[in-house]
């Protein structure tokens, strides 16, 4: 019987996580299944914030079938927001629960602090968090370029981190978006573009496929076409920095409005959004299939939604 097969969980609650144990296991076993790290559940057991009926487990202590355990998280010591606290400003979540928020980033919003005191959506989120009366601490478990638009990924416990990172780390988070590119896409199948992306020499603010540069894969397939353009959906198996706008300028389909890389100005700016996003929940371990609304600037440009039943492909 494998470590995972040792207990079931039964609640997920702002306090913690609650297992049921169906077969005898060590509390470092379990700490370790449950967090996805060995560092995390030393962390636990050593704060004492693994109990089996109110009291804490040391690693060497064996649960048996039926006992019940609790995997508190930790609490930051923040006070929740009064009820009265001015209203954040507005953050679109796609989904919410006590391990994890999905979050429908706009353009032109950093995801994480850069110095340069201009808003971030990790910052917008707590302030949304502590609106609701919590203090949860969001941590971004993934980034986009500024100019990006679509899914983030958050994690609400620092216990249940790992397991997220994991899943990335892994490429087993299954995370498509959508482009509008110059030109049109000559095959409705997907196509895999894996030029190596390194550095540009010759100016850092760019990347470029290079013989030198690390292995890289973006998988894209065209969906729809109109007025010389051409909407895609792509899917990364890797995570090079700009890699899908590098793969399609090399590839001589530049992003609309990605003057970095060749693309043609629009008023609607960079026209590349995370739409969708699949993986396995930290906790309950069933799948999750997270997705955003319809952006409207792609509609504006004349790909609306109706375009393709994305479910299909």
């Amino acid at each position: 019987m494998s470590a995972q097969e040792c207990w079931q969980v039964t609640g997920l609650a702002d306090e913690g996580v609650t297992v049921r144990v169906t077969s005898s296991v060590s509390a470092s076993t379990l700490a370790q299944g449950l967090t996805g790290s060995k560092a995390m559940a030393r962390r636990v057991l050593a704060d004492g914030r693994l109990e089996r009926c109110g009291q804490a487990l040391a690693p060497q202590d064996v649960l048996q079938q039926g006992e019940v355990a609790t995997l508190l998280f930790k609490a930051d010591g923040r006070p929740p927001a009064s009820p009265t606290s001015a209203a954040p400003e507005p953050v679109e979540i796609v989904y919410q629960d006590r391990a994890l928020c999905a979050v429908d980033k706009p353009q032109g919003l950093l995801v994480h602090a850069d110095g340069s005191g201009a808003p971030t959506l990790t910052a917008l989120l707590a302030a949304r968090l502590a609106a609701q009366g919590s203090s949860f601490v969001p941590q971004a478990v993934q980034r986009l370029d500024v100019q990006t638009s679509g899914l983030v990924l958050f994690s609400l416990a620092e216990e249940l981190q790992p397991r997220l990172d994991a899943q990335i780390a892994g490429h087993e988070m299954r995370k498509r978006y959508l482009a509008v590119v110059q030109g049109r896409m000559g095959s409705d199948r997907w196509m895999e573009l894996d030029g190596p992306i390194g550095r540009d020499r010759h100016d850092a603010r760019r990347m470029r496929v290079s013989r030198t540069g690390k292995p890289s894969l973006t998988r894209v397939r065209a969906i729809a076409r109109t007025g010389g353009r051409s909407l895609l959906l792509v899917e990364l198996g890797s995570g090079r920095r700009h890699q899908i706008r590098v793969h399609l300028a090399h590839a001589g389909h530049p992003i609309v409005g990605d003057a970095l890389y060749g693309g043609q100005p629009a008023k609607e700016g960079l026209m590349l959004h995370a739409f969708e996003e699949r993986l396995l929940h930290p906790v309950w371990r069933t799948p999750l299939e997270l997705r955003t609304a319809w952006p409207a600037r792609f509609s504006r440009m004349g790909f609306g939604a109706d375009m393709a039943d994305l479910r299909e492909v």
